[in-house]
């Protein structure tokens, strides 16, 4: 019986054919296929994405969360009817989604990493702008705050990340910049009060002797010991800062006027011990040339104006400097991060030669000669220079 022809076969086909169309039976079919191709490559996705540290870099790991999401995407395709595997789908779709979760997790760190490093980045190259262009100003102070923010946004990084190398080599860079700005800030700070004390003194010491007539022992001991004090603290203004140069020239002053109080001191003693007279008779025959230093207010606006003339000197030097290598900023800055390479090297960059300070007349109407002092260095930030090749994202 089973070898006899079945006459309605052909039948049941050709009523199929004309019920669902040829085009739509091989669109079953074709859907049928790529449901069974979906289930199949689960496994691999699965094993593909077991250790989701091990992906080499954040377009691996983009990658393959479009992968696993076009899968799913597939897999919520397989209808739930008879002869199809919509059970095992369903399966396989709650399983893709747990992967999924860990991929989207990974990312959202790995793009927080690497936001935090480009946000570090342009604090770097900010600050060592505000440090390249001038000599010391306030402006350093700025300088110094985005550094001690560049640090804070690095420190946040976290290990085994695509970026956490490259951030831990930053972090060494960007507080290698701090350290030597702070430095120089303590210094100039440092400098700065000492001077300022000293010119204070000076002017108490000569305000002690401005009448010579009623001058008296005590006031010249008085005066030679500020004259003294004003001395200690201009020694110690360091060579390396603004002041130094001015520090120098009125330290010159100060010691002579110390001498003339000094010789004055041993005249009255002298008259006193031999002729043994009054003080007043004494005091009275003492000749005092004491050289009136100048005020604070006047001899900060000589460093400012000086300062002014170097920031220019400084300023032009950088932009020619910035300007031969323009051709290549777009190309350093198409790559997002890569390997960083710590060749910072801090402190001032030497430059030869003098800057010329032309004459000018002060607030009080007091007139300066021109002079010239030393050029200004300028300084360069390292922490920029991780950027060159490397990785996109």
């Amino acid at each position: 019986m089973s070898g006899k022809k079945k006459p309605w076969l052909p039948i049941v086909i050709a009523a199929l054919l004309s019920w669902f169309g040829v085009s739509k039976i091989l669109q079953i079919t074709k859907d049928y296929s790529a449901h069974q191709q979906a289930i199949t490559d689960v496994q691999a996705i699965v094993n593909e994405n077991s250790n989701i540290n091990s992906i080499p870099n954040l377009d691996a790991l983009k990658a393959n969360q479009t992968k696993i999401q076009q899968t799913i995407e597939k897999l919520k395709l397989v209808p739930n009817l008879p002869g199809y595997p919509y059970q095992n789908a369903q399966n396989q779709i709650s399983q893709l989604n747990q992967l999924l979760a860990k991929i989207d997790s990974k990312i959202q760190v790995e793009e927080a990493a690497f936001n935090n490093l480009q946000a570090a980045l342009k604090l770097d190259e900010e600050a060592a702008i505000l440090v390249q262009e001038k000599a010391y100003s306030n402006n350093w102070q700025e300088a110094k705050g985005k550094w001690q923010q560049a640090i804070s946004i690095l420190e946040k990084i976290p290990t085994a990340t695509y970026v956490s190398d490259t951030a831990k080599l930053g972090i060494l860079s960007v507080k290698r910049n701090f350290n030597d700005v702070d430095k120089v800030i303590t210094s100039e700070q440092k400098s700065l009060q000492n001077f300022s004390s000293a010119v204070e003194l000076a002017q108490k010491a000569t305000n002690l002797t401005k009448d010579t007539t009623l001058i008296t022992l005590p006031e010249l001991l008085n005066a030679k010991l500020q004259w003294q004090q004003a001395i200690n603290l201009l020694v110690n203004v360091s060579s390396a800062t603004n002041l130094s140069l001015k520090a120098q020239s009125q330290l010159s002053i100060y010691r002579n006027n110390y001498r003339q109080v000094s010789n004055a001191i041993d005249e009255i003693k002298k008259c006193l011990t031999q002729k043994n007279s009054f003080e007043s008779e004494c005091t009275a025959s003492v000749s005092l040339y004491i050289s009136p230093p100048e005020t604070l207010t006047a001899l900060l606006e000589d460093i400012k104006k000086e300062e002014d003339a170097n920031n220019q000197i400084a300023s032009s030097e950088f932009n020619s400097t910035s300007g031969t290598s323009s051709d290549t900023s777009d190309e350093s800055s198409s790559s997002n991060y890569s390997g960083y390479s710590g060749g910072y090297s801090s402190g001032y960059r030497s430059h030869s030669g003098s800057v010329s300070v032309n004459g000018y007349t002060r607030r009080d109407g007091t007139y300066v000669n021109s002079h010239t002092r030393s050029a200004p260095g300028s300084r360069v930030s390292g922490f920029g220079s991780f950027r060159s090749g490397g990785a996109s994202s």
